[in-house]
């Protein structure tokens, strides 16, 4: 594609009440809308300009645009390099549900008051989701960036104000999660199940996981998904079948996460046997 292509892709992701934007745009313009969603506008190129509340904002490359539910809004690029952007839409619905995952205390939904802002800590954070939303990933996986990235998002640049419990050593809670991840590690988990194994809240669990073991849950599983992955490899079954069997969604899922851990392919393990650098 050149680089002075324009595009735009709109699309349903797995995850019920989320969408996925992304563009880039020379001479389009968009009129005055609003979405029932929130917005989460992530800008990656170029410069753009929109309209919100009576004000010209405009949109700069590592910044994010914040539009709340039912707010009228133009958008059109402001630079001869064009405007890169990716958006999430996330409803008002699972908005609700991440907040009582969260145990959020604040009454009603939470509210942006700056429609730009620049926040690089939020960046991976958000990158991360978007990729796990648009790629394959599981269900635990999805929904741990899910609140991950919201409620980073929430207590920063939203109203009202709010910040989270610490988490506990939750000794007990942890071995049990851990058992059950190891012996369910090819299923596709959620949160869910994890939170009425335990009887803790979702982020809590997730956050107390983390500062006991030094990973999050699905990071956990995925792991577990690796090593006996790893260990198949060492037979002579094909590449599909030992992905499929492991949890992935297909070989090229597991390919590029173990290539991502152990720095070779399946294909080049299964080989060889051994790891080397050139």
């Amino acid at each position: 594609m050149n680089s002075d292509t324009e595009f735009a892709r709109l699309w349903r992701t797995d995850v019920s009440g989320v969408e996925l934007f992304s563009a880039r745009l020379f001479h389009h313009a968009f009129s005055k809308h609003m979405h029932e969603e929130y917005t989460i506008g992530m800008n990656e190129g170029g410069q753009g300009q929109f309209l919100y509340r009576g004000e010209t904002h405009r949109a700069y490359p590592t910044s994010f645009n914040l539009i709340n539910p039912g707010e009228v809004h133009t958008g059109q690029a402001k630079s001869k390099a064009g405007w890169t952007f990716r958006n999430i839409y996330i409803s008002v619905p699972l908005v609700e549900q991440i907040q009582a995952q969260l145990e959020w205390q604040g009454k009603g939904l939470p509210h942006f008051t700056q429609p730009v802002i620049r926040d690089q800590s939020l960046r991976f954070c958000f990158h991360t989701l978007f990729q796990a939303l648009a790629e394959p990933a599981s269900h635990l996986e999805q929904q741990s960036h899910l609140l991950e990235a919201f409620s980073q998002l929430f207590v920063r640049h939203g109203t009202p104000l709010y910040s989270w419990r610490s988490p506990k050593p939750e000794t007990k809670a942890t071995a049990i999660i851990r058992d059950y991840l190891e012996s369910h590690y090819a299923e596709n988990i959620s949160i869910k199940t994890l939170t009425q194994l335990t009887g803790l809240s979702p982020y809590y669990l997730i956050r107390s996981f983390r500062q006991q073991v030094g990973l999050p849950p699905h990071s956990y599983q995925r792991h577990w998904q690796l090593v006996q992955a790893k260990r198949s490899l060492q037979t002579s079954k094909p590449l599909s079948q030992i992905a499929v069997e492991h949890g992935f969604y297909d070989q090229s899922h597991l390919n590029r996460a173990f290539k991502r851990a152990f720095g070779i392919t399946p294909g080049q393990y299964q080989k060889s046997n051994s790891i080397q650098y050139g």
